[in-house]
């Protein structure tokens, strides 16, 4: 496998070029140059997890501290040198890093901490980050903010800049007094003084040079005026000069001693050189999964089970929502995928997509997929894509591709992915399907796992026949005779070459003289095709339909069984404080008995006076509040009576009882703890035990009857201008049959029934929410609803 071959041809520079853009540094960057390809599961796994650990800690913690991370290495380079020095900038990038290698290790260490141990990998590796506080404050005190060496980063250092500035001082007044008497004879061309070659000078006219004595040290662009260092201040120049030179010399003893404190820590500072470039890269590849909403998939050793992907280039130029998700399966019962259909309708783009997540994943990134997708590693991905024409080796574009198929066939094994676009074309159909059948029992036998595409009807026949090869195909709008790029499994794809001539006006004649040249056998299987496809869009509209329809069941299923729970809490709850009661009531009478048998014993009172009050303690003991009050079960009793509305009824072999609603031939409407329930008369008995029925205090019931509950609307075939009112009907019958959430059909097609069905949600008042359907809940040709 050549792997910069593979790169090139699945665009994954671009893929790259997108990471790199996240790194802080260009640490990052030059890590994303040298990105590993994993084998094994074990390294794989834990690579990833390191980046879903970082993934959370952006997501939910925000930025690491790494802004302003440098490249420093040319510095430590450098010092390692006996004797060599770096500069005071130079200095500063080193102070900059230090502190980030110490804030990034403390910002993580913390941060696992707080979280329980949560990000332990990523702990791992920035616990090894080395700071040393000492360094980092002898760099402060010698360089200040703007990369020069402070006054008192020496005494000698002090004292020298002293005397400059009190030579300084000499010499300005000097100069200021020889300025004051030149310019009174207009000998200046400015009343300025300057500096040139570090030294003081008054700009003088070229023609009054030689009334200035002094030395010359240069002239201006025009030759008007002359810088002249008038020869009274010349020893004072002389003695500021020495002094900037000794200056130079304190500053890089000073620079050397420390690049010597420095020096001691190099190998130490490249240690975290890999650990902050480490750190950078696993940084860019998590906020690149949070850009494009990629996860972690199961890492297996059979199965490549891609389940909602996405083309990461796809998602660059477009909305996830506007992206047809691909949807592979491969290892099962087969080994090798044989696509056919039309051009342009999405074949290379599913190799691509293949390829392209395959390779992202054995790099250690997190791929835009669903979690549960599932893929085993590769030795060795194979790709043979595009037009491979070699005029440098004078070679067809066939027999570049052929070259291509036999290095394949020489390298691969049951450790190698294969992905061939258009495989054996460019040649005879017939002997190239031949060719074709041949390679792919091939790389069948090997076991590798083999995906191709082609237009040749001898190799849809071939993958129909032939063990462990399986056909596939991407939907085609027959009517509109454009494209949907739903990828199927198991189902060849036609050409709709006959059917894509009459869309641009071909003859009649002409096609009809076509189809006749066709054999017998070509012409049945394509008939089966058509029939086939067309069978299949009738099975997926009701297969749609039916799973709308089954999570609508499990959503009503889900909510009748929370309030049953609620009913028998609520049950539960009665009899024990029932019981606490009863307790309560024990515990008082047994303290009035003994109280009574002590009061008789010490005789305080007479015998009737100690019954009388025997007798009112009771009372009070037994005395239950009106609000507590409860009815065991079996001190209910059934009356055979007519059941009426406002009657107290329970359901048949259930402890559940409530008030009758409404009452219609043999059917009942029963208000049970807020669930109107729609039954048949003969499920229920009246019971006289109406008060121990809490009122229900809500507004609005949930209806469960033997009755359709319209919790969806199906819209298809309507036009966008004829969908407001019905829209309006459905959402007021929802909201008053108590519905809490509904969906409408409007199917996929070209989006303006979905446009206008969500326009019209916008606006309305019972709305609260709406979205899209998941893929098991009718996907894009349907809109669930929050009421």
């Amino acid at each position: 496998m050549d792997l910069a071959e593979l790169k090139i041809k699945l665009e994954f520079d671009r893929i790259m070029g997108s990471v790199k853009h996240h790194a802080y540094s260009t640490l990052g960057e030059v890590r994303c140059d040298e990105i590993d390809f994993f084998t094994d599961n074990e390294s794989l796994e834990k690579e990833l997890d390191k980046v879903v650990e970082m993934k959370i800690i952006l997501s939910t913690e925000g930025d690491l501290p790494l802004d302003g991370l440098k490249d420093i290495s040319r510095c430590i380079s450098k010092i390692k040198i006996e004797g060599y020095y770096i500069t005071p900038e130079e200095f500063l990038h080193i102070l900059d890093f230090l502190k980030i290698s110490r804030n990034t290790k403390k910002y993580i260490s913390d941060l696992n901490s707080e979280k329980d141990n949560s990000f332990e990998l990523i702990n791992n590796l920035a616990k090894d980050l080395f700071f040393n506080k000492i360094l980092e404050h002898n760099i402060e005190i010698t360089i200040d903010e703007t990369g020069n060496v402070r006054d008192n980063a020496s005494a000698a250092l002090s004292k020298i800049r002293k005397s400059i500035n009190s030579q300084s001082g000499r010499l300005r007044k000097t100069l200021s007094a020889i300025l004051k008497k030149v310019s009174e004879k207009e000998f200046l061309r400015e009343d300025i003084i300057t500096q040139r070659e570090g030294r003081f000078v008054i700009p003088v006219k070229a023609e009054n040079k030689r009334n200035v004595p002094g030395i010359i040290h240069g002239s201006s662009g025009t030759g008007a005026t002359v810088f002249i260092e008038p020869s009274e201040i010349i020893n004072l120049n002389n003695e500021i000069t020495e002094l900037h030179f000794e200056e130079k010399r304190e500053i890089e003893k000073i620079l050397r001693e420390l690049s010597g404190q420095l020096a001691q820590y190099t190998d130490e500072i490249k240690i975290n050189l890999d650990i902050l470039s480490e750190i950078d890269f696993i940084q860019a590849k998590a906020r690149y999964a949070i850009e494009t909403d990629s996860t972690k998939p199961v890492i297996g050793n059979k199965y490549l089970n891609l389940i909602t992907a996405y083309h990461p280039g796809l998602l660059k130029t477009k909305k996830r929502n506007e992206v047809i998700p691909l949807n592979l399966t491969i290892g099962d019962n087969f080994n090798t995928l044989v696509i056919s259909g039309p051009n342009a309708g999405g074949k290379t783009v599913v190799l691509k997509t293949v390829g392209l997540i395959q390779l992202m994943l054995q790099s250690g990134m997190l791929v835009p997929a669903s979690p549960e997708s599932e893929f085993k590693l590769f030795k060795d991905i194979f790709i043979s894509i595009g037009d491979e024409q070699s005029l440098e080796s004078d070679l067809s574009t066939f027999s570049s591709h052929l070259r291509s198929i036999k290095e394949i066939l020489d390298k691969s094994d049951n450790n190698s992915l294969i992905l061939i676009d258009e495989i054996a074309s460019g040649t005879d159909p017939v002997l190239g399907s031949a060719l074709s059948a041949s390679i792919l029992k091939t790389f069948s036998k090997r076991d590798a796992y083999t995906i191709v595409t082609t237009h040749n009807s001898e190799l849809k026949e071939f993958a129909y026949s032939t063990e462990r090869i399986e056909n596939a195909s991407l939907e085609f709008d027959v009517e509109n005779l454009t494209p949907n790029f739903h990828f199927v499994s198991g189902v060849p794809g036609q050409s709709f070459t006959f059917e894509i001539a009459r869309k641009f006006d071909f003859p009649e004649s002409v096609l009809t003289d076509a189809y006749s040249n066709l054999d017998e056998n070509e012409s049945r299987l394509e008939d089966l095709l058509k029939d086939l496809n067309e069978t299949k869009q009738k099975y997926d509209l009701l297969k749609n339909k039916f799973d709308i329809d089954n999570s609508r069941l499990k959503g009503l299923t889900a909510m009748y069984d929370r309030k049953i729970k609620e009913i028998s809490r609520n049950e539960k709850e009665i009899k024990y404080k029932a019981k606490l009661e009863a307790e309560r009531i024990l515990k008082d009478a047994n303290k009035l008995i003994e109280k009574t048998i002590k009061e008789i014993r010490e005789d305080k009172h007479t015998p009737k006076e100690i019954k009388k009050e025997f007798n009112l303690e009771s009372e009070k003991i037994i005395t239950v509040p009106e609000e507590d009050k409860f009815i065991e079960d079996e001190d209910v009793k059934v009356l055979d009576e007519v059941i009426k509305v406002n009657d107290t009824v329970r359901l048949k072999d259930s402890s559940a009882s409530g008030e009758v609603i409404d009452i219609s031939g043999d059917h009942i409407s029963v208000n049970v703890n807020g669930i109107l329930m729609r039954l048949k008369l003969h499920d229920v008995e009246k019971i006289n035990r109406k008060e121990s029925v809490k009122e229900y205090s809500g507004q609005s019931f949930v209806e469960v009857n033997e009755g359709k509950i319209e919790y969806e609307l199906d819209l298809r075939g309507n036009y966008p201008t004829e969908i407001e009112d019905k829209i309006e009907k459905f959402i007021f019958d929802s909201v008053n049959s108590g519905l809490k959430e509904v969906s409408i059909i409007h199917g996929k097609g070209s989006g303006r029934l979905r446009t206008e069905v969500q326009k019209l949600l916008r606006k309305h008042k019972s709305v609260k929410t709406f979205r899209l359907g998941n893929w098991n809940e009718g996907d894009s040709g349907v809109t669930i609803i929050d009421l």
